[in-house]
């Protein structure tokens, strides 16, 4: 079956990628890692999506159209069900539509370039309060939402001590002493913000938010809004393990892996119809340091990485969008497996599948019948 890339003529900023840490954006690296009426980042020629020469894109045999492009320091793919009599041209055009939208709000949201909207509230913490964009703003109280929901697993504000973090191959981690003086920065509570007047206010001088455990999630929410409203409900939009499972493949179901974190396999098949999955993992990106293994995943609360004996090695979260989807993993990982299993069974709109340090896959009791495990490999002879 063909695909397509969607190449996007419009300048891409900093990435807000999957991470329940800081992550790197794009060159320069940084040191470490994890939209109302915000004006577009557009271009002076508009995106443009490679096609055959006819001009049309391809509808593959299964009536779908899949694209992918690079957006957000990751590979973002969609997939839409047209039909076998579907309108390409019109699917190309609203699925490229799609991804501007996404590169827009990662040009309101990252916090790795100092002009985008979020670089400019960071910089003036400690200042008076500054006028954002319904977006941010949203994004924002959704934080401060689950930051209370989850105990302080999850804050977007953990980017005060996180920018100390590097997690390339050979960092060293920073001192005690460089973590406990920014640690008092690390306060999702302490996000000021005004519904009235839409704004917002870092209180304390060094205070700083990273996005990086939910705007790419949103990103994804706000590609399928536009999906949906250009007539295209049934589709999948995926940002870096960050998935949105949209309606049906011409009346079944959407299959999504459950990643390996041993191998490059899946270990299951979830079937979802309207729902978020997203998958968090300290096997993503990590470094070792005088013995000791660092990955990405950082506890808010302490300002270290998770301890490795004491984290699960994935934990894949299902919601009703992927904002949510994207901030609840995070919480649940840094949780642990018994307290974030026993977490999501306290939420009737969450399910999760864990899979813990020792191979043992649970999953939450709402998944029965949506999970399926899948036989394992057999070995190569």
């Amino acid at each position: 079956m063909k695909s397509f890339a969607l190449p996007l003529a419009v300048l891409l900023l900093g990435a807000c990628s999957k991470s329940e840490a800081p992550q790197p954006q794009a060159p320069p690296q940084p040191p470490a890692e994890r939209p109302g009426s915000g004006s577009p980042t557009a271009a002076k020629t508009p995106p443009k999506i490679n096609a055959p020469a006819e001009g049309t894109p391809p509808v593959r045999r299964d009536g779908t159209m899949f694209g992918t492009s690079e957006l957000m320091g990751t590979t973002v793919s969609l997939n839409v069900f047209v039909g076998p009599d579907g309108d390409g041209a019109k699917a190309g055009i609203a699925m490229q539509d799609a991804l501007a939208e996404m590169a827009r709000i990662e040009g309101l949201m990252s916090e790795w370039k100092p002009k985008t909207e979020l670089s400019r509230l960071n910089q003036g913490a400690g200042g008076a309060a500054m006028l954002i964009s319904k977006e941010l703003f949203e994004v924002l109280e959704l934080s401060k939402r689950i930051h209370a929901e989850t105990g302080g697993t999850f804050d977007v504000t953990f980017h005060g001590v996180g920018h100390l973090w590097s997690f390339k191959a050979g960092s060293t981690p920073p001192s005690p002493s460089q973590i406990a003086a920014a640690l008092p920065l690390v306060d999702g509570a302490a996000i000021e913000l005004d519904a009235d007047t839409r704004t917002a206010r870092l209180p304390t001088a060094g205070m700083k938010i990273g996005l990086g455990a939910i705007a790419k999630g949103y990103a994804v929410d706000r590609a399928s809004a536009l999906l949906r409203e250009r007539g295209f409900a049934n589709h999948v939009v995926e940002a870096g393990g960050d998935t949105y499972a949209a309606g049906s493949k011409g009346g079944d179901p959407w299959r999504v892996g459950v990643k390996d974190p041993e191998t490059s396999g899946s270990l299951g098949v979830l079937s979802i119809r309207e729902r978020a999955v997203v998958t968090s993992g300290d096997y993503m990106r990590f470094f070792e340091h005088e013995g000791r293994r660092y990955a990405h995943i950082l506890d808010p609360t302490t300002g270290w990485p998770i301890e490795q004996g004491k984290s699960p090695k994935s934990v894949t979260l299902l919601a009703k969008d992927a904002s949510q989807a994207d901030a609840y993993c995070t919480a649940v990982t840094v949780m642990g497996a018994e307290a974030g299993l026993a977490f999501v069974e306290s939420r009737p709109d969450l399910d999760a599948v864990i899979i813990e340090r020792d191979g043992t896959v649970r999953f939450s009791s709402g998944l029965a019948g949506v999970y399926q495990a899948l036989p394992p490999p057999k070995p190569e002879l």
